[in-house]
């Protein structure tokens, strides 16, 4: 029998409405169960309030705990703060200095070779304000004996870096000599400055008015850390007293001693533009 499809919809819906019926039937459940269910719930709510007051109570303990043993490292703190004679706004301030000194030798090493030789006076004022910093009793606490030990290593780093001298390399032709090298454009453009050349060449100029073809001269472009570049109205007590030799006029003998090959006898007579070796 063919089946309209009106019918075929009542069908359906009825059929729908059986099977669900059927599940609310299963999944129908009595009072007492009900209760139960409930009282399984209130159970759990109960236990997991106190398991949370229990909790709560352990947190304050641990918590007091935390705050006597900070109390009690504060109380030590201030006993080696007032040992060595500050407060902890000192310590801060120590910090600081040691960072920015830090930045400071950062600032050097990212130079090139070149440029941090012109800049090895910036090395010597480092030096000199991290021994200050030295002196200070501060710096026996652990974490400020770590910043000085790393700014030390940083301030070694950066002098080995530096180079010991620059200088360009001349390749003397015939014809040359030393006034005439020494004014060219390239070199130092001044007449007057061979004595630059030829004290920083002793080694293969032994007659400053004698000199040959293919020697090869180092034109001196910056003095090194253990040099000095003699100047007008320079003299050796003059020079040893200078913070870059021995800030003592008195160890003017050393500077001869060493030089005495290209100073002559005479301590007394050096020139301008001559190049002297500073003992360490």
């Amino acid at each position: 029998m063919k089946m309209t499809v009106k019918s075929f919809l009542t069908f359906f819906v009825l059929s729908l409405l059986l099977i669900v019926g059927s599940l609310w039937a299963q999944e129908k459940m009595t009072m007492e169960q009900y209760n139960a269910q409930l009282q399984d719930y209130q159970t759990r709510e109960t236990n997991a309030k106190k398991a949370a007051d229990a909790c709560a109570t352990e947190c304050d303990r641990i918590k007091g705990e935390i705050a006597s043993t900070q109390s009690q490292t504060d109380a030590v703190w201030n006993e080696i703060l007032t040992s060595i004679g500050t407060s902890q706004s000192g310590v801060d301030s120590y910090r600081s200095d040691l960072r920015s000194l830090e930045a400071q030798v950062n600032g050097l090493l990212a130079l090139s070779p070149e440029e941090l030789l012109k800049r090895r006076d910036e090395i010597k004022v480092v030096e000199d304000k991290l021994a200050e910093l030295k002196k200070n009793r501060i710096s026996a606490l652990t974490e400020m004996q770590n910043s000085i030990a790393t700014i030390d290593g940083k301030i070694t780093q950066a002098k080995n870096k530096m180079p010991k001298a620059l200088y360009d390399m001349y390749n003397v032709v015939v014809g040359d000599y030393l006034w005439k090298i020494s004014g060219k454009k390239d070199i130092y453009a001044d007449p007057m400055k061979w004595m630059r050349i030829y004290s920083y060449n002793k080694d293969q100029i032994k007659d400053p008015d004698v000199i040959y073809p293919d020697q090869k001269f180092k034109v001196q472009r910056e003095c090194g850390p253990d040099e000095y570049l003699v100047a007008k109205g320079d003299y050796l007590a003059k020079i040893a007293g200078n913070a870059n030799a021995f800030s003592d006029p008195a160890k003017w003998t050393k500077i001869f001693e060493k030089n005495k090959e290209v100073i002559g006898e005479d301590p007394n007579l050096i020139f301008p533009y001559t190049v002297l070796i500073i003992p360490k």
